[in-house]
């Protein structure tokens, strides 16, 4: 009987923990890989030029086949297994990828005829007319990358739902590994264009390593259309998804074309700082979130109401109990993480002050970007989109507005910080927002274990970073190249170590998440 109890928790762990570190090797390629742009070019236009290129792209992807079909995806097939058996729900993964391809194909050649005006109405609009004519460049060298991630993104979600993370996040991990070796191997030959060649092979391995398995769990291709049951159901999932997606990335756009105003160097230093956040933010809430999504689906589709609602309880306490910490940890190192990673080569103190005061914007929201991933997942696992769309739609416009009002004046650095903050304070209101209405319509789902613990431990983090702060020594004004520097730096990250352990230590409900593991109920 026990070992019947356990197992499923322990099988739940071990994906967690699988995901975990594929997001973790992720983010650290993803370092590595700003690391090496940034030694080569710095926060030089060609690196603007780039960050914006990657605006449609990336809005076609997430809007079509990544987040919007992910989402929807996956609780239909899982109920499409459980109802009428695999091969019904391989029927229904091949009739999606065939009515989204001609969708993203179609949207990549629009993009590839009108790419000058699109650039220049929208992300590159601060950029001068020669800079403009690279972003378009380089947006239509990309636009076979959506095409290749959506492919890839449909097999991830139809994987994710046999509950296989592995391979997934082994090709997630070679895209990053693609760019890499654009950037290391074909920059210094290509300049710019190399980096965008090793986004395209990075793309194409991230599709080839999931055939195998695909095909040994039961896909076979096959034509399917419209009339596969279950389309229907997808489809009304995913157009509520999709506006918010499309609204969403309108807003990181948005945010591009507004920072590309604050002077040369502005969008790559938002976008190295950005970098920096998602590290924590995919170790964390996207873990937590692409393993517990499929398990609250499975738990719905076989209609255990208690065990789904234990789930989504542990999933948000464990966010807000790790995320907390992290945020005060990130925002009071963002300087000595800055010099640690980027400060060299063509990486000046300069470029290394905006990426921090965008670092420090960004990092005030980082439990809110977290736990609002989690909570859109419970409700969509619910199949409700509409109400996350709504609080979407309602924050984007928020962040929008005051970031545009709030980032008019002051040093580049300072617009920087405005507008990272604005959009920390977006995500913090959207998941308050979602989680108060879960808490109101499903009393079940405990939303928040203990708030006096977490003040307590934001409390406890500042005062020992404040007291400690006069007796650390002071980090160079330039690159760390002595020893002396290193020795500083690593004393710095030490400190910033402790605090986040004393943060986790005393901000978790210990107790609670103690009693629903005895009781068996953490699954």
């Amino acid at each position: 009987m026990g070992a019947q109890m356990t197992h499923p928790r322990s099988r739940t762990l071990m994906h967690t923990a699988i995901v975990a570190l594929g997001y973790f090797l992720s983010r650290v390629l993803g370092l590595v890989r700003d690391m090496v742009i940034t030694a080569q070019f710095g926060t030089s236009p060609q690196v603007d030029a780039y960050r914006a290129a990657f605006a449609l792209p990336d809005l076609l992807y997430l809007v079509v086949a990544g987040g919007a079909l992910g989402t929807a995806l996956i609780p239909v097939f899982q109920a499409r297994r459980v109802e009428a058996g695999e091969s019904a729900a391989w029927d229904l993964a091949n009739a999606v990828l065939h009515l989204t391809l001609p969708i993203l194909v179609g949207c990549a050649v629009v993009g590839w005829i009108f790419a000058e005006p699109i650039v220049r109405l929208t992300t590159a609009q601060g950029f001068d007319p020669e800079q403009q004519a690279l972003t378009a460049h380089l947006m239509r060298l990309l636009l076979l990358q959506p095409i290749l991630l959506g492919i890839g993104g449909i097999a991830k979600a139809t994987l994710e739902a046999h509950e296989q993370f592995r391979i997934p996040t082994i090709g997630s991990n070679l895209y990053n590994v693609g760019i890499i070796i654009g950037a290391a191997a074909l920059a210094p030959w290509y300049g710019i264009d190399g980096v965008v060649y090793g986004v395209l092979i990075g793309a194409f391995a991230f599709v080839a390593i999931q055939v195998p398995t695909l095909r040994r769990l039961g896909w076979h291709y096959q034509l399917r259309g419209w009339a596969t049951h279950g389309v229907r159901a997808v489809g009304a999932l995913v157009l509520p998804r999709l506006f918010g997606q499309s609204i969403w990335q309108i807003n990181l756009t948005t945010m591009i074309a507004v920072t590309s105003a604050f002077g040369l160097g502005a969008v790559a230093a938002s976008g190295y700082a950005l970098q920096i956040m998602l590290l924590p933010h995919g170790l964390i809430g996207l873990s937590i979130g692409t393993v517990i999504f499929p398990l609250l689906a499975n738990h719905l589709a076989r209609g255990d109401r208690p065990a789904f609602a234990r789930a989504a309880s542990l999933a948000i306490q464990s966010v807000l109990a790790v995320t907390i910490p992290a945020s005060v940890v990130l925002y009071a190192g963002a300087g000595t993480i800055v010099k640690l990673l980027y400060e060299r080569g063509s990486f000046d103190r300069a470029s290394a002050d905006l990426t921090t005061a965008a670092l420090q914007g960004y990092a005030i929201g980082l439990a809110g970007f977290c736990v609002a991933e989690i909570a859109v997942r419970i409700w969509f696992s619910l199949q409700n989109t509409r109400l996350p769309v709504i609080v979407g739609l309602v924050v984007v416009l928020f962040n929008l507005t005051f970031g545009w009002l709030l980032s008019q004046q002051g040093s580049s650095a300072d617009r920087l910080w405005t507008i990272a903050s604005v959009f920390s304070v977006a995500n913090i209101i959207e998941a308050t927002v979602l989680l108060w209405y879960l808490r109101r319509s499903h009393p079940d789902i405990q939303v928040v274990a203990s708030t006096r613990l977490w003040l307590l431990s934001i409390g406890g983090m500042v005062l020992l970073l404040t007291t400690t702060q006069p007796f650390l020594p002071l980090l160079p004004d330039g690159p760390l190249q002595t020893t002396a520097d290193w020795g500083a730096c690593l004393l710095h990250l030490v400190v910033l170590g402790a605090a986040f352990a004393w943060g986790v230590t005393w901000g978790s409900d210990r107790f609670a998440l103690l009693r629903a593991t005895r009781r068996g109920d953490a699954t």
